[in-house]
């Protein structure tokens, strides 16, 4: 990746300690990021500014992640978007494959791996 390159990711779940966790260890590698509590502030945000990557969760109250990857994918459908959930249905993963996730890990999620598939779906995207 070009050193000089900030990604910006919106990491969009409706457990703001989750986003502010999140946030916090993505800042210390460097990453710019910003936070949606839910799916209709995390369209609203991404029709506002250029994100390089989301993190979504499947499970909201107000907008599920299903949903939300569904509007967010018929905007700009080059967004990488990684689901990060308590569900680890099988089904479920691959619904969210199917509906044009990336990637898919579930919490409590393994920091180096969310890290490692950030960073890879990041050079495709530059």
């Amino acid at each position: 990746m070009n050193p000089n390159f900030q990604p910006k990711i919106l990491i969009v779940d409706d457990d703001e300690i989750f986003c502010k966790l999140l946030g916090e260890q993505l800042q210390d590698d460097k990453f710019n990021t910003e936070l949606a509590l839910d799916g209709p502030e995390a369209i609203q945000k991404i029709k506002q500014n250029e994100y390089n990557l989301v993190i979504l969760n499947q499970n909201m109250m107000v907008m599920n992640g299903d949903e939300t990857l569904v509007e967010i994918k018929k905007y700009d459908s080059s967004i990488p978007v990684i689901m990060v959930s308590a569900q680890s249905d099988p089904a479920i993963i691959v619904k969210c494959i199917k509906l044009g996730a990336d990637d898919y890990h579930t919490k409590p999620y393994d920091y180096d791996e969310l890290l490692t598939s950030i960073i890879k779906y990041l050079k495709v995207k530059k």
